[in-house]
This record gives C-alpha cells, structure tokens and sequence, in this order.
C-alpha cells in the first residue's frame, strides 16, 4: 500500500518531461496534417484521399490527391491527371484508389474543372496544377496519363492534344472535343470506357474504328450501365492496358509474366463471349490479340480461330443485325434531334408534333421493356441522348432568355422522363418567365407531387416574381408548414 502511494507521489511531484513530449509529439502531427497542401515532403497521407490541395502560385486553383501507400521521394512515380465534370475530385480521386493501392500511381483530381468551362480556361488552370504537382511530388514523366468521364473525358483529350507529353488517355462516357483536327492527332494511347445504355456509346464506337484506321494504339471496352463513372475494377483494368503498351514501346521494362498474363486473360474473354452468344465481341477481342500481341507464339491458331468465326453463318447474321439496329439508332437520334431544334427555334408546339413525339417516345420506351437485349440498349441510349439535349438546349435558351424555346424543350423532356420532377420544375420556371401563370402553376403543382419539395427555393426563385401572389402558388409553398 505504501508502495503505490509513494508511486503515486513520485508521478505527481516527479518529471513531467514525457508527458510534455507526448503532448508535443501530438500536436506536431496535428499541425502537419493541418500545413499539408504547403508541404512538398510530407508523406504522412499517403494511401489516402486529401480533398483539397491548393495550389501554391494560385489558392483558388486546387486539386484531390491520392499518393500510393508506400510513396516517397526518392524514385519517380507515374501520376494519373482525372477530371469530373462536376469538378468533383474526391469523388473522382475514389474511382481510381485501387489503380493508386495496386499500381503505385499518383492521383490528382482537379476540383475547379467541370462542364462550361471554356478550354482556355481549362488549359490556363492546367498549367498551375502541373507546375504544382511538379513541384511537389517526384513524377515519372514518361509515364503521365489523363482520365476523365463525360465533359471530363473530353478534357482529358484537349489536355494529352494540347501538352503533348501525355502517354496515355483513359476516356469514360464521352470521346473528343467537338472541334479537334483528327489529322494531327499525337500517338497516345487511348482507352475507352463506355456502358452500353450510355447515350454516347455509338460515338465512342466509331471513334475506335476511327482512332485505329489513323494508327492510334486503341480500344474499346464496354459494361453493362449508362452513363457513369465505371467501376474501380474496369479503371483498373484500363491502367493495366496503358502499361502493357507501355511495355509494347518500350517506356516500360517489359514483364514477360505480365505480358503473358495480360495475353491468357484475353483469350479467356474471347471464348467466353463466343460462349455466352456474344459472336460479334469474341471476334473484336480475338482481333485484339493478333493487334497487340504479335511476339506471342503460335498466334496463327488465333488468326485461324478467327478467320473460322468471321465466316460462319451465325458472325454474319449477328453482324446484319448490329449494323442493322445502329443505322435505326443513328436515324431516331437524328429525326428527334432535327424536331427538338426545329420546334424550339420556330417558338412553337403544336397538337400534332406533341403527339407525335409522345408515341415515338412510347415505341422507344416498349423497346426499352422488351425481350431484345441490343434493342433494350439501343432505345435506352436514345432516350437518354434527347433528355439530355433537352436539359442542355432548354439551360441555354434560359441563359440566352428565349423562353418560349426553353419550355418547348422542357416539354419535350418531360414527355421523355414523365417522372422526373427537375424536369417539370424547370417547365414551369421556364412559363413563369415567359409569363404563362396558368402553366406555369400547372407544372409546378405538378414537380411538388412527383417529390420537388425545396419550397424555400421556389419562394426565394426571382422567376417566379409574377406568382407570389397568386392563392396557389402560396398553397403549393405553404406545404411545408
């Protein structure tokens, strides 16, 4: 007993200098956790995302960075610039944490790029980031990639197109920029990611048979999905393809395991499509084979393999069929789009074209509900390519204050997504400009029962001055309460 309390003693009137320690200790870390973005040798993050790192020469510029979990400074990393239309970095910077754990890749997730921007704007932002990273980090600049999904992958492409330095572009959702010289195209490697209900699968379709008829080393991957973000997996997927071209140009040292790896895994998915039916998919894959695998032994059984599956019954008639449903999508995409752009630059709907386009949008949606798998995906991605040009043209016409033309375009998409209470939301904002009351209250009622239920939005919204006092629009305000 006397012993403790004289242990007691000792601790209370005794040497307080590793306690102190232990506090200093602490709040050292603390603060080095907290100066991280004004740290170019701190590692204590690594293996996890940092939200927000601003650049030096410019504050308001800024990016989400995932190092590799055993990252240091003492050899060169490849680093991996993405880009979310929605300049979501952390969002982004988490597709790509198993390619960082597994690969050893630096991420770097701009939190400023995103759709509108001009790409003046992108490329001016683009060079602080870089000359930050630079800076920062130690990169392998033999091996710098770009990504990105939607708007994004299209910045992904201005970037390796305008800095030339790029080695490779892993492209989600979306191919080029719209006003790009093909002809002059650097020879990076391109992969593209696309799900087959994604309204921008047909572009990213022909832009491979494009890409590869130019001599870009090319390819492209499908999932099951829409338009979204693809999974950890396949991205990881996509940087190991980009490596192994790698290898194939000598950037890399070559793996012959990896290589033969790479190699077995394609053969395994050629004959599982042909198991599966998937006749037109087996043969893209086997043709992949002979394309990227040509030091591989005993490569003509594959040729013959595929030179056997070109000329069968079944390849034809699943080819007739393919070609078939694309030429029928190209046309409905086509005839929908001319009606869209027609009836909202005439400022006028009538009886006749919404009925019409109700019953095109009917057949398209039994499509969608039936029994063919390809007509499934071909109607989906129909859909969802006139939705969104409806938001899209119906947002510029706002900007531009075209009503008439907005709500037209508005009207057309809620035919499309009758559910959608946006949709029917930015109806009636677009009448309430337009100073249509009665419409006006008639679709808003109408976003407020389909779930729209921001009221202090809609009464704090300067479109709908003309409204607040009218007896409904207080009812349809006032359910909150």
């Amino acid at each position: 007993m006397n012993t403790k309390k004289t242990g007691i003693c000792k601790l209370r009137n005794g040497d307080y200098s590793f306690i102190y320690f232990f506090f200093i200790v602490a709040f050292l870390q603390l603060l080095c956790n907290y100066s991280f973005a004004n740290s170019e040798n701190n590692f204590l993050f690594s293996g996890e995302i940092i939200d927000t790192v601003k650049c030096k020469k410019n504050p308001h510029i800024s990016y989400a960075l995932l190092l590799p979990p055993d990252y240091n400074g003492t050899i060169t990393w490849p680093v991996i610039y993405v880009f979310d239309p929605g300049a979501r970095g952390k969002l982004a910077c988490s597709y790509f944490s198993l390619v960082s754990k597994k690969l050893g890749y630096i991420i770097i997730c701009s939190n400023n790029s995103k759709n509108g921007m001009s790409y003046e704007e992108e490329t001016e932002d683009l060079e602080i980031i870089f000359n930050d990273v630079g800076k920062r980090f130690s990169i392998n600049k033999q091996r710098i990639y770009t990504a990105g999904f939607s708007g994004g992958s299209r910045v992904a492409f201005h970037v390796a197109f305008k800095f030339k330095n790029i080695s490779g572009v892993i492209a989600c959702g979306a191919g080029l920029p719209y006003d790009v010289d093909k002809k002059n195209i650097p020879k990076f490697n391109y992969y593209e990611l696309v799900g087959n209900r994604d309204m921008n699968f047909l572009e990213m379709y022909e832009l491979e048979k494009e890409f590869d008829g130019l001599g870009v080393t090319v390819e492209l991957r499908t999932f099951n999905g829409g338009h979204e973000w693809p999974s950890p997996d396949l991205l990881l997927e996509a940087v190991k393809w980009q490596e192994f071209q790698a290898m194939n140009k000598g950037v890399l040292e070559k793996d012959n395991i990896s290589i033969n790896h790479q190699f077995e895994n394609y053969k395994e998915k050629a004959e599982l499509l042909l198991k599966q039916g998937k006749i037109i998919e087996s043969v893209y894959c086997y043709e992949n084979i002979l394309k990227f695998f040509p030091e591989q032994i005993a490569l003509y059984k594959i040729e013959e393999k595929l030179n056997s599956l070109k000329e069968s019954k079944d390849y034809k008639k699943s080819l007739d069929k393919w070609n078939s449903i694309l030429l029928k999508e190209k046309d409905m995409d086509n005839l929908l789009v001319s009606i869209l752009i027609k009836q909202s630059s005439l400022g006028s709907l009538p009886d006749s074209i919404i009925l019409w386009w109700e019953s095109q949008i009917d057949i398209l949606k039994q499509l969608e509900s039936g029994k063919d798998t390809l007509k499934q995906e071909m109607a989906s991605r129909i859909l969802n390519l006139t939705k969104v040009l409806c938001l899209e043209n119906g947002d510029k016409y706002i900007d531009q204050k075209f009503y008439k033309a907005a709500s037209i375009c508005y009207k057309l998409g809620s035919i499309i997504d009758s559910d959608n209470y946006y949709m029917h939301y930015l109806l009636a904002r677009s009448y309430a400009l337009d100073s249509k009351k009665t419409s006006s209250l008639k679709y808003l009622k109408r976003a407020v029962k389909l779930g729209y239920n921001n009221y202090k939005s809609i009464k704090e919204d300067p479109a709908f001055i003309e409204l607040r006092n009218e007896k409904q629009f207080r009812k349809i305000i006032n359910q909150d309460k």
